[in-house]
């Protein structure tokens, strides 16, 4: 008798495609299907199925992560159920809007690459341009002595049209002293680095912490009853290690999200 219930076991998981098989994840059981419905979430919240874009289509998706039909609906339903996904008749499967942006911090990109990939037509407003000295924090990020002269442009940066950020950066003076005038141009800082001067960014230091807004802060942001922001720091170098900018930008918290991408070294 047991040995009949192993075998219709057997053959009844082989039926449902793996929806019955486990896997482990935070140390606890998952089945097939929870574990593609969490790989299906990943990949939307990492921007790689995009907001309002169809998903693969079934047939695909069994291909892919070699599931059955049912595997892969009942993941699917799950998702849309949570208002993740929504369904068009004759059409398929969508990413439903959330509001949110993702950026993956581990990609070093500027905004404006960031919102063309995305579809989305990046926008500055110039706020201050100015010539100041730099404190120790800012000397310290740039790579000079304290009280050096130092650029400061503070722009409300637009996705669509609607205010996003607030990025305030900080540049050598001795670099960018020449084209001074040309900064408040509002196009993207990192594409006028590279036709302009010839500087290419090549690597930057980043963190991200949850910080206070004032009350002028969300006013520019658009929300005044946004109170927290995503303030990010960003310090970046050329080829050679040298400092080029060091940005300080406050994030809607109620309109961007940011992720790391993770890799095992071994």
């Amino acid at each position: 008798m047991e040995k009949y219930r192993s075998q219709i076991s057997s053959r009844e998981s082989k039926r449902l495609g793996g929806v019955v098989g486990e896997e482990m994840a935070n140390g606890r059981k998952m089945l097939k299907y929870q574990t593609l419905k969490e790989n299906l979430r990943e990949r939307i919240e990492s921007g790689r199925y995009l907001e309002n874009n169809c998903l693969p289509a079934e047939r695909e998706l069994c291909e892919e992560f070699s599931a059955s039909r049912m595997t892969v609906r009942k993941a699917v339903n799950e998702l849309e159920q949570e208002g993740i996904l929504y369904k068009v008749r004759g059409k398929g499967t969508f990413v439903k809007n959330t509001g949110k942006i993702n950026q993956n911090l581990s990609k070093l990109t500027s905004f404006s690459e960031d919102m063309r990939t995305r579809g989305m037509v990046p926008g500055a407003k110039i706020l201050l341009l100015d010539v100041l000295m730099a404190n120790e924090v800012v000397a310290d990020k740039l790579g000079i002595p304290v009280g050096d002269d130092v650029i400061m442009l503070r722009r409300l940066r637009l996705a669509d049209g609607e205010p996003i950020a607030i990025e305030t950066t900080y540049l050598r003076y001795a670099l960018f002293s020449g084209v001074f005038d040309k900064l408040a141009d509002g196009n993207s800082l990192y594409q006028f680095m590279k036709e302009e001067l010839g500087i290419f960014p090549k690597k930057a230091i980043q963190s991200v912490e949850v910080s206070s807004l004032m009350e002028w802060e969300a006013s520019l942001l658009g929300n005044e009853s946004l109170n927290v922001s995503l303030l990010i720091h960003r310090q970046t170098f050329d080829a050679d290690g040298m400092p080029l900018e060091y940005v300080e930008s406050k994030y809607r918290s109620d309109k961007y999200k940011f992720y790391i991408e993770l890799y095992d070294n071994e």
